[in-house]
């Protein structure tokens, strides 16, 4: 009887753990950052997976090396794209003294590294 117990307890408590660390709609997200095939989106995403608040204009620097034509405006319409495809709270914005930064949520960092880390693989593999 006790040990029945501890079973049932135990697949409970395993339940319990399941639900609020296995998030299945994160496969399907992964599989959507590494589908995605614009080069600007992905220098910006690269460069924000370190989880750290990245200025307006950092991230049009980085994405004028891919594309000549990148503003505030194109840069703007292409984090809300990126929102739009993903989740809505992928990438955060944040207005701190005047300049406008971005920065992937918490939530998405480590799996959106993962992304990378295999996109890079299949790209350069050792």
């Amino acid at each position: 009887m006790k040990l029945e117990k501890d079973l049932l307890n135990n697949s409970f408590e395993q339940t319990k753990l399941l639900k609020k660390y296995y998030k299945p709609d994160y496969t399907e997200l992964f599989n959507k950052i590494k589908t995605i095939n614009a080069p600007v989106k992905n220098e910006i995403l690269f460069s924000l997976a370190d989880g750290e608040w990245h200025s307006e204009l950092e991230l049009i620097r980085i994405a004028k090396k891919k594309q000549k034509f990148m503003g505030a405006v194109t840069l703007g319409t292409m984090v809300k794209s990126i929102n739009n495809m993903l989740k809505n709270d992928y990438v955060e914005k944040k207005i701190f003294n005047g300049k406008l930064y971005y920065k992937i949520s918490d939530n998405y960092v480590g799996l959106t590294r993962a992304a990378y880390n295999k996109f890079k693989s299949k790209i350069n593999p050792l």
